[in-house]
């Protein structure tokens, strides 16, 4: 939706250090070089690859992490499962201040997580982390109950099921974010 805009994000405490968290657990996780992404016309070019690989990960802009969201298809445990995990902390400072990147759908943005199957697939740490970071975004989130007048009638400013479809698209564990709501 194209409700993220208007948003101010609630940077709560638990958020910022579910965050800080998040950044600890895929420390360890470096950028070889080059991205396994798609130089098509539609998609990256090589000088906004470089700038990827170049700009230090908390400095990462939603703009250019948009483009490695549009352009890096497919996934493998080998080597696009080891980029994803070093942009994930990025992905997930980036949605928990309302610029999720992705210029299409944001609750798409985290689609490579249901991928991975990372519930399943990941080391314990690093799935507790993602899941502490996505509970601590729905709580803050649940504070944004402003409400818009449209031609329609009264609607809530911010659309959290955006944020539940996120978490489901990415597998997610749906449930907990509900019983967090």
């Amino acid at each position: 939706g194209m409700f993220w805009k208007h948003i101010e994000p609630n940077m709560t405490p638990r958020l910022t250090a579910a965050v800080e968290a998040c950044y600890t657990a895929f420390a360890g996780y470096r950028l070889w070089g080059n991205i396994v992404a798609c130089h098509c016309n539609s998609c990256m070019t090589e000088e906004t690859e470089k700038e990827l690989v170049r700009t230090p990960l908390r400095q990462i802009s939603t703009e250019l992490l948009s483009e490695y969201t549009n352009s890096a298809h497919g996934y493998d445990t080998d080597v696009i499962e080891h980029e994803f995990k070093y942009f994930l902390p990025r992905y997930l400072d980036l949605i928990a201040h309302c610029k999720p990147p992705h210029y299409m759908d944001s609750n798409t943005c985290l689609h490579r997580l249901g991928d991975a199957n990372f519930r399943a697939a990941w080391p314990r740490h690093e799935v507790e982390a993602v899941d502490e970071c996505l509970d601590a975004f729905v709580e803050a989130c649940l504070s944004q109950i402003g409400l818009a007048q449209w031609p329609v009638g009264w609607r809530l400013e911010f659309e959290i099921n955006d944020v539940i479809v996120m978490i489901a698209t990415a597998r997610g564990d749906v449930e907990r974010a509900l019983a967090t709501w």
